[in-house]
């Protein structure tokens, strides 16, 4: 058996994650409630060897103010094919060429281990990745 620094460890090597909180607030009072704010250190060009790039464009939270990604940490109702936006919470239907999702037949964007994904976009024109590093000097 591990310990819960090693599960830890283990996701932060998989993903290329660090995440300041172990736990995402599974509601708007939760959020509200945190002292230290939410933040991750990403790697963003990890290498992820067990899952290629996947060869469609993600799914999207309709909502315009949001717009994050379907990812394993959303709640799902299979039955009526909508998922939940883990970040907004706005109830969002699946696209139709997901008509045949199932609690055994999910896209890879629900697979747990597969918390880390690389799309490859199909729309026309992309601009190349743009990676950014914020650092902060005070000035006196």
């Amino acid at each position: 058996m591990t310990t819960y620094e090693d599960f830890i460890q283990q996701n932060e090597d998989r993903d290329g994650i660090r995440i300041t909180w172990n736990v995402w607030p599974s509601s708007r009072v939760d959020a509200t409630r945190l002292v230290v704010p939410l933040g991750t250190l990403y790697q963003p060009i990890k290498e992820r060897p067990d899952l290629p790039p996947i060869q469609y464009d993600p799914v999207l939270c309709t909502r315009s103010t949001c717009r994050a990604i379907l990812n394993p940490l959303c709640q799902v109702d299979y039955r009526a094919k909508l998922w939940v936006c883990n970040l907004c919470f706005q109830r969002n239907p699946f696209p139709p060429q997901y008509a045949a999702i199932s609690e055994q037949h999910q896209p890879a964007e629900l697979i747990p281990k597969f918390s880390t994904i690389e799309y490859t976009i199909m729309r026309a024109q992309c601009l190349p990745p743009i990676f950014f590093t914020g650092c902060g000097y005070m000035y006196g």
